[in-house]
């Protein structure tokens, strides 16, 4: 008779691995790549700053597809991982996306 283990999945060490390293790529890096890509296509070429507005269009865009590709990527993370067997990295996948402004707007960081 063979001998069934008790916990199926990844180990607790890449588990915490995992989530320590899912924190600030989703939270912090994501979030400020997408809001560079998105003013680096506002400020190309031929759409330099000629007092159209264009730009401020673009800082417009960024800050609205920053968090949300962040909350969009926390949410896919956190479900994907839950199902796999992912004990912290749905925890820290969930909580990514608002670390940051939450430790900017308490003045921690100052």
């Amino acid at each position: 008779m063979t001998s069934i283990p008790l916990r199926v999945g990844p180990s607790r060490l890449k588990d915490t691995a995992l989530a320590l390293l899912s924190m600030p790529l989703l939270g912090f890096v994501l979030p400020f790549v997408v809001f560079y890509v998105v003013l680096a296509m506002g400020s190309g070429p031929g759409h330099g700053d000629d007092g159209d507005g264009l730009m401020w269009a673009f800082l417009g865009y960024g800050m609205i597809a920053a968090p949300l590709a962040a909350l969009v990527a926390s949410v896919l993370v956190a479900v994907r991982s839950w199902r796999s067997g992912y004990r912290f990295v749905p925890v820290t996948a969930a909580l990514a996306p608002f670390v940051l402004p939450f430790a900017l707007s308490t003045g921690v960081l100052w």
